[in-house]
């Protein structure tokens, strides 16, 4: 069969493999690891001792002693360097290959429909379906093409805003807590599973409150800014920062940012060059 599926570019992936790579993942990844079954996949993410998120990714457990990690916008490489420091006597090696390309599959690709957080087998990769406005399925696979396919990929992070996925770009790294990124609504942060670099941090925010930042879906009146692009409140000081965004037309776009509440709620919005900004979710 011939795949009509395409490619949206580099799929940043990090491979956690041996006995002890559901153990280790699980004391430093933010979600259940350890409820994690032989072909299913959750959303998680690692962060730094201050509390912050380092990374945010889908964690699929492709076998029993295997754990394939894929960042959207990060840097798997990175991600490997700096968990490496951890590994210490664990029993896993962890590789971050950088071939690994992103397809946009139509369902009809797949021999059976897939759930909700199923991973398959599909064609020396691995597919997944992912939350948005329509039926979409992730296919993470070894590629040596470099094409893009341009407007497939605009619309794919049109969904990935919709669904108000907090993805992660190097600019953003270490900047957010989890409840800025609202990581437990998607279930990627546990509080009673144990301790994880950052967990106590992170807990007193759940617990005790103080959090004064949240996710939220703009529309912006120019073009789509770049990750780490500053939002600006009455033109007088920094509201918030672009997480990424995507163009709905040659002179509108979308984004997902981190904005302080005090001014989502009643400043004037506006990006650096003086696009105009407003709220689309809260």
């Amino acid at each position: 069969m011939t795949s009509t599926s395409a490619r949206l570019g580099p799929a940043g992936i990090l491979i956690l493999e041996g006995i002890d790579a559901m153990a280790f993942a699980h004391a430093q990844f933010t979600s259940n690891v350890n409820e994690l079954a032989v072909g299913t996949w959750q959303w998680s993410a690692w962060l730094d001792a201050q509390g912050r998120a380092r990374h945010f990714f889908a964690l699929l457990r492709t076998e029993s002693t295997q754990l394939l990690a894929w960042l959207p916008l990060g840097d798997a490489a990175d991600m490997r360097g700096a968990l490496a420091r951890f590994v210490f006597r664990s029993k896993l090696t962890l590789a971050a290959p950088g071939e690994w390309a992103l397809h946009a599959l139509p369902p009809s690709d797949l021999s059976a429909p897939i759930s909700a957080r199923e991973v398959t087998a599909h064609r020396a990769g691995y597919a997944l379906a992912l939350p948005g406005s329509t039926q979409r399925i992730a296919w993470l696979a070894p590629s040596a093409d470099t094409s893009i396919a341009t407007r497939a990929l605009s619309e794919w992070r049109a969904h990935d805003i919709a669904a108000r996925l907090p993805l992660l770009a190097s600019e953003s790294n270490g900047q957010f807590v989890p409840q800025a990124l609202d990581l437990e609504r998607l279930d990627a942060i546990r509080f009673d599973k144990g301790c994880y670099p950052g967990q106590e941090v992170a807990a007193r925010l759940h617990f005790r409150g103080g959090n004064k930042r949240h996710l939220l879906r703009l529309a912006i009146d120019g073009a789509a800014p770049a990750a780490g692009t500053p939002i600006m409140a009455d033109t007088t000081h920094t509201a918030g920062h672009v997480l990424y965004s995507s163009a709905t037309s040659t002179r509108a776009s979308e984004a997902l940012a981190v904005i302080a509440d005090a001014d989502a709620e009643s400043a004037r919005l506006a990006t650096a060059s003086g696009s105009i900004v407003s709220v689309v979710l809260k």
